[in-house]
């Protein structure tokens, strides 16, 4: 396979993921698991992300390798709206928060809103990372 398929193939894989995390994402909302949706959801935006700095030819591993490359890369260039940016930020703390602080506890009303936003960002980037 030519370099330039791997790189088609590993694109497709990590949006696939975005897709699937956020799938799980919704399932764990409507089942009340609220930390289990932040966990999905920030995973839905950091698989995106690691999809659209793979078909930049980026491979990075350490989530805050890849947030800081989002950053710099899409949302200080102008490619990403900076409420984008701020949501990735809220997700890879509260994804923290959820996954490794004692008895943390997320309001629900935050976190649907946050699906939503988590929703129309892997909409619209990957199309962009589609069309590019």
């Amino acid at each position: 396979m030519s370099k330039g398929k791997q790189q088609e193939a590993l694109v497709r894989y990590w949006l696939f993921k975005a897709e699937e995390s956020l799938a799980s994402a919704r399932s764990e909302l409507e089942a009340g698991r609220l930390a289990f949706a932040v966990n999905r959801m920030y995973y839905a935006v950091f698989y995106l992300v690691t999809a659209a700095l793979a078909n930049k030819g980026e491979k990075l591993g350490k989530h805050s390798a890849v947030r800081a490359s989002f950053h710099k890369n899409f949302v200080r260039t102008g490619v990403v709206d900076k409420a984008y940016g701020r949501l990735y930020d809220e997700l890879f703390h509260a994804r923290h928060q959820g996954d490794y602080i004692p008895m943390t506890e997320f309001d629900e009303m935050v976190v649907r809103q946050q699906l939503a936003d988590t929703e129309e960002f892997v909409n619209k980037f990957s199309r962009e990372i589609v069309k590019s």
